[in-house]
């Protein structure tokens, strides 16, 4: 299982409660399985795993979790491209992520 196989599937996905809890499920494993890289997993795992404790029991409007699918994969596609890069890069994107999550998603 690789990232970018991950993040596929979860695009290719619908926008309910199940696609973000496949999805944290496997970023959480690929964190065992590429120790090097587990921040960036962690940090967008977590996005997905918030997204359905607050989500997974209640109706949510279809525009509203397609913006929150739309979010996290734009989280995923930088964090595809850094792992392109050198460690340092990789750190820096990690951050940027993790502030975006932070400060500037409010949709989970």
């Amino acid at each position: 299982m690789t990232f970018k196989a991950i993040t596929q599937r979860f695009a290719q996905s619908e926008s309910g409660s199940d696609s973000f809890k496949q999805f944290y499920k496997e970023a959480f494993d690929l964190m065992k399985a590429d120790p090097d890289n587990a921040g960036l997993y962690f940090v967008v795992g977590i996005a997905a795993q918030t997204y359905v404790i607050k989500y997974e029991d209640q109706a949510v409007d279809p525009a509203f979790a397609d913006k929150a699918k739309a979010a996290l994969e734009d989280l995923n596609n930088r964090l595809l491209q850094a792992l392109e890069q050198g460690a340092d890069q990789r750190l820096r994107v990690l951050g940027e992520v993790a502030v975006e999550y932070q400060w500037h998603i409010d949709a989970f």
